[in-house]
């Protein structure tokens, strides 16, 4: 009971805020709890605060002041504060596998010291990344060849926006809160985003298609942007169980979020409201066409509009280390949250240097 006594009075609860509903994310900020209770003995817990809390946009301030201790951090949200980790991020056409394309991440970011920097200018470490997606279109009307898409209005924000006005279509950003409204009233005709919002935003009743041509992947989720004094605190013995806690944690939010996914886009027609269609030829070559040029045009931005004088070598590592992880992902079930994240955390979390983030 003295044991018990003492467990009690020595753990510290970490606060983990996450601005969005529950999904395949706030699932692997769960899996980041458990984890991090195991591997520090107790010593440290996390609270998962889902949606109650901080707004996306609200989050980096929360996490920088002390509100939170860890959390959701959507990077493109804050764009002058972070131009190293966005170029990154920007690179969406770079894949479409999500599993590789976390693995990548991370290995890339936990040794970008620029990266690691910006993080601490805000006060905050940035532990862990993870890409969801990919992005594909759904619409109200058929939309699959060049001629249907003129002119329509579709969701669309940075590339994804992009990749609408390069199909010939008016590219509309506004909040995925607000596309269902906007899609039932008319006022849009479509949306970009990841195939489970049919699901999760109800998305499938107001809309019949979604294009199976996979746009790019959302790559600027720090899903465990941690507190820097909150990160100092931690011993070097117990920063080690928090990195393997991220590990798993990552890993449980890519395979489950892709799992949601992958129940829309293996649904039969009509299952979840829509019908998985084929682009046809003209659409498709410009799709491919523009996957590519959108990687030159992310490269070009960074240099001149954010002073990125090495944004190309910088992409040149990234894509080699797509590369890699495309390759080493095929080595696993990597649909297995368990084994994806033994595999990112052997690959990459377990060989960080903890110290680099003090």
């Amino acid at each position: 009971m003295a044991a018990g006594l003492s467990f009690a009075v020595n753990a510290t609860e970490l606060k983990y805020v996450f601005g969005g509903s529950g999904s395949g994310l706030s699932d692997g900020a769960q899996k980041f709890a458990d984890v991090l209770a195991e591997e520090t003995e107790g010593r440290y817990t996390a609270k998962v605060y889902i949606g109650n809390l901080f707004g996306y946009k609200e989050t980096n301030g929360a996490l920088s002041e002390g509100l939170g201790d860890v959390g959701f951090l959507v990077a493109p949200y804050f764009r002058a504060e972070y131009p190293q980790t966005n170029l990154i991020a920007d690179l969406a056409t770079a894949s479409s596998n999500p599993y590789a394309a976390t693995g990548a991440l991370n290995e890339y970011y936990m040794s970008c010291k620029a990266c690691i920097e910006e993080f601490k200018a805000q006060n905050q470490v940035m532990t862990g990344t993870m890409a969801i997606g990919p992005y594909y279109m759904y619409s109200k009307p058929r939309i699959d060849s060049l001629e249907t898409m003129e002119g329509q209005k579709i969701r669309g924000f940075g590339t994804f926006g992009r990749w609408v006005s390069e199909m010939g279509g008016s590219a509309s950003n506004i909040s995925s809160n607000d596309v269902y409204s906007a899609m039932s009233q008319g006022v849009l005709s479509g949306s970009t985003h990841t195939p489970y919002t049919i699901i999760n935003l109800s998305m499938g009743e107001v809309t019949e298609y979604l294009l199976d041509a996979p746009i790019g992947l959302g790559m600027g989720n720090a899903l465990f942007s941690t507190n820097l004094d909150v990160w100092k605190e931690l011993s070097d013995e117990d920063k080690r169980g928090y990195l393997k806690a991220v590990a798993y944690g990552n890993a449980t939010a890519t395979a489950k979020y892709q799992a949601s996914n992958l129940m829309v886009l293996e649904s039969k027609p009509g299952e979840y409201g829509v019908e998985i269609i084929k682009p046809q030829a003209d659409l498709l070559a410009k799709h491919e066409e523009f996957r590519k040029k959108d990687i030159d045009l992310i490269v070009k931005t960074a240099v001149e509009k954010y002073g990125i004088a090495d944004a190309e070598e910088r992409k040149d590592r990234f894509l080699e280390l797509i590369a890699k992880w495309e390759k080493l992902v095929e080595t696993i079930d990597y649909k297995d949250p368990e084994a994806l994240g033994k595999l990112y955390n052997d690959e990459v979390f377990s060989k960080v240097d903890v110290t680099q983030f003090n």
